[in-house]
């Protein structure tokens, strides 16, 4: 119980939101490689007073906690790269560091693909070099709020939405064989997966438009299963706001230092689960048993 107690309060704990210094101007939907991104290397090219950049990219990116920062670049994700030069798009090819003249005045904060050296996100602040400090917080603020913008942010309620809806509620106790032939839904296979069978229904709550059916060891379905990918999110707040509907655990998984909270309802048909990086929930998926 205490350790639950404790996982608790981590995941209750609200992030800081973005800067109000944020440009305002409308931008493309950002690249699902910066979306999907976990791993984060940190490269400043920073001579001078550019040298706090580093130091404080590091600590802003700790206290939001959407990426693991890395020491090395086949452990990276994207790259980001602070510099007082604009980026040529040549972080793959250059042979060794940027070697034009630098005049300290603009901060430039670049988010690069380590594997191509395309430039996912950029942008800069004039701020002269007694606050390149700030204007890096500032850059750090305005990427983690257009990240945070796109994400689709779904509620309980859309949630529990798909539990009473009758529309998978119909593959209940089959086979996958029959499954298969059910008119009305599009249902496939997963190569080297048999336990799991893809589909998906227009006429499904929007949450759970696309799910997985699993396939119980008697080779009856005995639930659907909804992944949330890296664009999607449910408040942990808001499942702790309804506590008395669900039984809370939590614990680290075995494969890996990291740890997991789950949420069942008390009939146990509905199970949603959600891992920790840091001091941010990651929500995963929801299982609704038949």
């Amino acid at each position: 119980m205490r350790r639950l107690a404790q996982i608790l309060a981590i995941l209750t704990c609200a992030a800081a939101g973005p800067s109000a210094g944020a440009k305002e101007q409308q931008r493309p939907a950002l690249s699902m490689k910066l979306m999907k991104a976990k791993s984060v290397l940190i490269v400043c090219e920073c001579p001078r007073a550019m040298a706090v950049a580093g130091n404080r990219a590091s600590r802003e990116l700790k206290l939001w906690g959407r990426f693991q920062i890395v020491e090395h670049r086949d452990e990276a994700d994207i790259v980001l790269l602070f510099s007082a030069n604009p980026y040529l798009g040549d972080y793959v090819t250059r042979d060794g560091p940027d070697r034009r003249p630098v005049s300290v005045v603009i901060t430039f904060l670049t988010a690069i693909d380590p594997n191509t050296g395309e430039n996912l996100w950029s942008d800069s602040r004039r701020w002269g070099s007694w606050r390149v400090g700030g204007a890096t917080k500032d850059l750090i603020d305005e990427l983690r709020g257009e990240i945070e913008e796109q994400i689709k942010k779904w509620t309980l309620d859309d949630i529990l939405r798909c539990a009473g809806s009758p529309i998978y509620g119909a593959f209940a106790d089959l086979t996958p064989e029959v499954a298969l032939t059910k008119p009305g839904f599009d249902v496939g296979r997963i190569a080297g997966t048999p336990d799991r069978l893809t589909v998906s229904s227009r006429n499904a709550p929007e949450f759970c438009k696309r799910a997985q059916l699993v396939v119980g060891p008697e080779n009856r379905i005995v639930a659907f299963e909804v992944s949330a990918t890296e664009a999607e999110n449910l408040d942990i707040t808001d499942v702790l706001q309804k506590a008395d509907q669900f039984d809370f655990v939590g614990g680290k998984h075995t494969s890996a230092d990291r740890v997991y909270f789950t949420a069942q309802s008390k009939d146990k048909k509905i199970q949603i689960q959600f891992d920790m990086e840091g001091h941010r929930s990651v929500f995963l998926r929801v299982r609704y048993s038949y």
